[in-house]
């Protein structure tokens, strides 16, 4: 559906263009809105997440008239800003850490075993990591996957930078252990 086509529809009977952009985008928009809100949306949050997506949407049509462009990219646009706006109202009102894959490619044929593989594996590594415990699972997950540094560790669990190395050194050699007994061959510097 085009610009116009809307448009020509909207004139005649706002609600039945209304009710043919929402059944012809519905799918997309709901690819979009799961990718974004998988690790940390309940069913709840996705399905106002795309009801909010196509309020924005005809709120954008009824308010700023004509858009002359690709129906499709305004309304991926619309949606994915929408949805990281949720996930960043979700991850905030939350304790719980979330580690989401941002790539939002969708896997081809080709390379599907091997995003297959890598899923699976960062599925063990993290139930793994929860298995530390606290507040080893935490300094793991703050050095590797946040990128945060010894100091900046300590001061969010209140010990010092010397500790925090040392307790990252161990809950490795756990972790190392742990992947071998799941049947992971790992190599030194592979975590």
């Amino acid at each position: 559906m085009t610009d116009n086509e809307y448009r020509s529809m909207y004139n005649e009977d706002p609600y039945a263009a209304q009710t043919a952009l929402f059944d012809e985008y519905l799918n997309f928009v709901c690819a979009i809105v799961y990718n974004k809100l998988r690790s940390c949306g309940s069913r709840e949050d996705m399905e106002e997440c795309v009801g909010d997506v196509f309020s924005a949407v005809f709120l954008h049509f009824d308010s700023k008239g004509s858009f002359s462009g690709d129906l499709k990219a305004l309304i991926g646009t619309i949606a994915s800003r929408t949805a990281v706006q949720k996930y960043r109202s979700i991850i905030r009102h939350s304790n719980t850490v979330y580690i989401a894959d941002e790539t939002g490619e969708i896997a081809d044929d080709e390379r599907l075993e091997e995003k297959t593989d890598r899923s699976i594996m960062q599925g063990t590594m993290l139930r793994l990591i929860k298995s530390l415990g606290e507040p080893d699972s935490d300094i793991i997950l703050q050095k590797y996957y946040y990128n945060m540094n010894s100091n900046e560790i300590a001061d969010k669990h209140s010990m010092s930078p010397a500790t925090v190395r040392m307790r990252c050194s161990r809950a490795l050699k756990k972790l190392k252990a742990l992947l071998m007994a799941e049947g992971y061959d790992m190599k030194e510097g592979s975590i």
